[in-house]
């Protein structure tokens, strides 16, 4: 019990609203202010300062954070040594992808874990990298896989999935039939792209820069199958993901533009708390994505 009513408190802490923390744990305002005046009660200080906007932690409230975290993690230990002495691999592993990698790469991860660890449960939020990294860095998702380049001190950062940005056209478009393409051919062309904070936007845009042009006329659109649905309609053209368009290029739905010396190349990235406590299940993914088998389970 005691447990559950820390896991709260640390959630109304990092939430610095009753409302905001009921929503993440699906409770009631009362219900969660019951639990935090009977701690309130059992170490006999107030634990927060309240105002009509947000809450924040008194002094007493900080040092109780703080080993709340520790005695959290300690029982996260206790429970997987237990685990370990059975060989069990047990749990729930919340998972966060940015859009490429939830909808075309994580599947078959996922499908290839749980062949292997058919006890584990998993809950995933898929969004664009900012989302991600903002979900992983408050602590709500386990770990995150972002195809967009972090840079945060209190994450670990790790390269997992080397990828490549490739620019296609409808199958009828003037330049699906060009040879021998340069940039400058593509400065009067509609590009269908992603929408600001996804790490495929930010790549597209450093195109756009070593390119040494800025398109006419942009189309933002926040999810990649609506993109390639646009583009196979003759709304534009775009730059995506190989790992995303792998059905259209086999199906001839789409054509693969080259242009000389702009090769996109990137990587997709494992993100996830320095300071979070991981279960076996949380290492044994871990393990998985850093495999050097990876792009054979995922049939490349």
């Amino acid at each position: 019990m005691l447990d559950n009513q820390l896991f709260i408190f640390m959630t109304v802490a990092d939430k610095k609203n009753f409302s905001r923390a009921g929503e993440f744990l699906n409770m009631t305002q009362p219900a969660i202010s019951q639990h935090i005046h009977a701690l309130e009660d059992y170490y006999g200080v107030k634990l927060f300062e309240r105002s009509s906007k947000k809450v924040d932690l008194t002094q007493a409230g900080t040092i109780l954070y703080n080993y709340a975290r520790s005695i959290l993690n300690l029982h996260h230990v206790a429970k997987r040594a237990v685990a370990d002495l059975v060989d069990t691999v047990t749990g729930k592993l919340t998972i966060g992808a940015s859009l490429t990698i939830g909808e075309y790469v994580l599947p078959r991860i996922l499908a290839n874990f749980s062949g292997k660890y058919p006890d584990v449960e998993y809950a995933v939020w898929i969004g664009n990298t900012e989302l991600i990294h903002e979900r992983t860095r408050e602590g709500t998702i386990d770990i995150g896989l972002v195809e967009g380049v972090i840079d945060d001190p209190q994450l670990h950062i790790k390269p997992f999935l080397q990828d490549e940005l490739v620019l296609v056209a409808p199958v009828l478009h003037p330049l699906a039939k060009k040879h021998g393409l340069k940039g400058e051919d593509l400065k009067e062309c509609v590009f269908v792209i992603r929408e600001e904070g996804s790490g495929t936007r930010l790549a597209v845009e450093d195109f756009f820069q070593k390119a040494g042009f800025m398109p006419e006329k942009i189309i933002t659109l926040g999810s990649t199958q609506a993109i390639k649905e646009a583009v196979e309609a003759g709304l534009g053209i775009t730059i995506l993901s190989k790992w995303c368009l792998r059905k259209e290029l086999l199906l001839g739905s789409l054509k693969l533009l080259r242009i000389k010396g702009l090769e996109i190349p990137r990587w997709f990235f494992l993100i996830c708390r320095k300071d979070k406590f991981q279960s076996r299940a949380g290492d044994e993914f871990i393990k998985l994505i850093g495999s050097e088998d990876l792009p054979k389970t995922l049939g490349r």
